[in-house]
């Protein structure tokens, strides 16, 4: 500790100080107060670098700004010595609590003054304890305080200049924004609102059709409509089953947001602690917060970053103090991580020795996980379906019925399957049923129903992954495919004309180019029918056979694009030279 006097003028106010106004009054009664009895207490400061002799000012300023005072009255000249205690090496972080600390214990701030100080204390990381124990604050004071930062603008000013009491403003704090700002306007036009008439109208807030993220078809109970109310607001008779389902459809969120996001949470406090977290800055991946309000409100927040705060403080602050308290847990959610965590280990430990179980598994999760290829619920909609969707059609009916839900005949099994009311377990217990040989053909089944072309709305020209499995794979189109009334009617006259000279149906015809459209849709049909169903095809029929736009091969030529020289990707089909 170094104690010195230093002039006045050597002085400057500190950057951090949490008070924000000071009073007038109180001012001038410490400047007559110095002035009669002289300084009574030291102040702190830190050495200003590249100033020489000069000091900021870390705890004491409402002692400088009376002496600036008396001073600027010609009661004190610039070169008054003060006495200070030195402090070198002094972090920001010290400063700050040095001086939040004396204004807490010396003269109160504001709530909101508070509020700012003690968050900044928490956002360096200082644990919640500690700063009850240097500011002499009780957790529970603190705790209070922190909540203010759940304050919408228009509250934190009607807080500030003393429309609404703290009491007030802490009962607003359980509300959604939306939901303060309906409060201050009832209180503006003359409403007697205590603090806990505020309190007890947010705790029984029923849930309302409008605050549902679920479908509303899957609600099976009533529904009330207030017809007395500006909006004939409608509500949920059945709060525990709109609670389940608005349950089930975060668990869905969080699937969804998994995806792309660095994090995803869920809490379930009655609003988001904002306070904990901030935005997430250019080329920073943020996190998704969700929270499910007792009252089944659901709040999201995208790309959020953590605040670096003890994880202790920031479990202890995240509820709302004047909320309904919790039953303690046996076991706290860090401990249950904890737990999880061990347990997670040791059965994946087992499933490396269990090919079997482990394969159930992967099935399992593929199966909740699964979006088929958009190729299929495309080619699902064709008139006549070709012979490769024909055979995963009926590969998926037959698991579908392997599993327990057999699908119709008539229905589309891509909204069917895997049946949307299973859950993991149920699918589970299906697949344990299974032999080795069923379960690896539905393994293989699944990989094949998601794997496809990426972008379908362009030819695939580059050497991607899906070619080089089609080729790995020796996928000719020719006996997969076979152009139908689809592919010819999406093509030009043009185009048609042209394939009817190349596919060898113009041979012995006459002038094809004179034909409609329409008509060489037909004939082009017939004529590649027929060449499919003769026994010994003419030649005209045998390069019907053979013909294949350059768009099914692998990789697809693009006629667009400038023409460059090529692989040919079937060398060695027997049919390439007599073509």
């Amino acid at each position: 500790m170094n104690m010195q006097t230093v002039a006045l003028s050597s002085l400057e106010p500190g950057r951090g100080n949490p008070r924000k106004a000071m009073d007038r009054r109180s001012l001038e009664g410490l400047a007559a107060s110095i002035r009669n009895d002289g300084l009574l207490q030291n102040l702190v400061v830190s050495p200003v670098k590249g100033k020489g002799q000069h000091y900021r000012i870390v705890s004491g300023e409402r002692r400088f700004r009376a002496l600036k005072l008396l001073q600027e009255r010609g009661d004190l000249d610039e070169d008054f010595a003060v006495p200070v205690e030195i402090r070198a090496r002094l972090s920001k972080d010290d400063s700050l609590r040095i001086a939040t600390v004396e204004n807490l214990q010396r003269q109160n701030l504001t709530p909101l003054e508070e509020t700012a100080a003690l968050t900044k204390l928490i956002h360096k990381g200082s644990a919640l304890d500690d700063v009850a124990a240097r500011t002499g604050l009780s957790q529970t004071t603190i705790r209070r305080r922190l909540a203010l930062n759940g304050l919408c603008e228009a509250a934190k000013a009607a807080l500030a200049e003393g429309s609404i009491s703290l009491s007030q403003a802490e009962a607003m704090t359980l509300g959604s924004d939306e939901v303060q700002r309906n409060v201050l306007e009832e209180i503006e036009s003359g409403r007697e609102f205590t603090g806990e008439d505020i309190k007890a109208t947010l705790l029984d807030d029923r849930p309302t059709v409008a605050s549902a993220i679920f479908p509303v078809e899957l609600y099976t109970g009533t529904i009330t409509t207030d017809l007395f109310a500006e909006d004939e607001t409608s509500y949920f008779d059945d709060g525990e089953q709109f609670l389940v389902l608005q349950k089930e459809a975060v668990a869905r969120l969080v699937k969804h947001h998994e995806a792309s996001a660095a994090w995803v949470e869920v809490t379930d406090g009655y609003r988001i602690p904002d306070w904990q977290y901030r935005e997430a800055g250019d080329g920073e991946q943020g996190g998704v917060l969700i929270n499910l309000s007792p009252t089944g409100r659901v709040d999201i927040r995208e790309g959020l970053v953590k605040r670096d705060i003890d994880r202790h403080t920031a479990e202890e602050t995240a509820d709302n103090p004047i909320a309904p308290r919790k039953p303690k847990a046996a076991y706290s959610a860090v401990l249950c991580a904890y737990i999880a965590h061990h347990k997670t280990a040791a059965v994946q430990e087992l499933l490396l020795a269990c090919p079997r179980k482990a394969k159930e598994v992967s099935v399992v999760d593929r199966l909740m996980e699964y979006l088929p290829h958009e190729a299929l619920t495309a080619l699902a909609k064709e008139a006549e379906p070709q012979t490769a969707y024909a055979v995963i059609d009926g590969q998926v009916r037959h698991f579908a019925d392997k599993l327990g839900f057999a699908i119709e005949a008539e229905a589309s099994v891509w909204a069917q399957f895997p049946h949307p009311r299973l859950d993991d377990l149920s699918l589970y217990e299906a697949v344990r049923g299974l032999s080795d040989h069923e379960l690896d053909q539905l393994d293989i089944l699944l990989a094949a129903l998601v794997f496809g072309q990426t972008v379908c709305q362009r030819l695939d020209t580059e050497d991607s992954l899906f070619n080089r499995v089609a080729r790995d794979l020796s996928v000719d189109m020719r006996y997969h495919w076979h152009p139908d009334r689809s592919f010819f009617e999406r093509r030009t006259r043009d185009q048609l004309v042209a394939i009817a000279v190349d596919c060898g149906y113009a041979e012995g015809v006459g002038r094809v180019a004179s034909y409609k459209k329409a008509d060489l849709v037909n004939c082009l049909i017939r004529h590649f029918e027929s060449a499919r169903a003769a026994a010994i095809p003419t030649p005209a029929q045998q390069k019907a056979r053979e013909w294949l736009p350059d768009a099914m091969r692998f990789p697809a030529v693009d006629p667009d694009a400038a023409s460059e020289p090529e692989e040919e990707s079937f060398d060695d089909a027997p049919w390439e030279d007599a073509a």
